[in-house]
C-alpha cells in the first residue's frame, strides 16, 4: 500500500491539478502533474464510471496503479502532485499489473519525474 504521506487526498488539490496541471499519456493512462511550492510529493488515483461500471474492476484498477507507483516511490522526483487516470477506452481484459508497471514508468519518463 502506498504511504499515507504520498497519498493525494483532497477534492481542492484533486481539482487544482486538473485545472493547472500539464498531462501525458500513452494508450492506457493518462498522468496530470502540477508543481508544488513545497518539496513533497503526492499522488493520487482515478478510475472513472466510464471505464467501468463494476467497481470491483475499478478498484482493482487502482490498487495496480498504486502498487506499481509504490515499487518505485524513491525514483520519483519530490515537489509534484501527479494523479494517474485509466483510458475508459483500453479493455479491461488486457490490463495487468505489469502493464501499468511499464505504461506508468513511461509517463514519468515523459514528463521527466523519473530518476532512472
Amino acid at each position: 500500500m502506498l504511504p499515507a504521506k504520498y497519498r493525494l487526498k483532497s477534492r481542492e488539490d484533486f481539482n487544482g491539478v486538473f485545472r493547472q496541471g500539464r498531462a501525458v499519456s500513452n494508450d492506457v493512462l493518462l498522468m496530470k502533474y502540477k508543481k508544488l511550492e513545497s518539496r513533497e510529493l503526492k499522488i493520487g488515483f482515478s478510475a472513472g464510471l466510464k471505464f467501468s461500471k463494476k467497481s470491483s474492476r475499478r478498484n482493482k484498477v487502482k490498487r495496480w496503479m498504486r502498487e506499481a507507483v509504490r515499487e518505485m516511490i524513491n525514483d520519483i522526483r519530490s515537489g509534484w502532485q501527479i494523479i494517474f487516470l485509466i483510458n475508459p477506452k483500453f479493455p479491461y481484459e488486457q490490463i495487468d499489473h505489469a502493464l501499468i508497471q511499464e505504461k506508468i514508468r513511461d509517463l514519468l519518463g515523459k514528463a521527466k519525474l523519473f530518476r532512472p
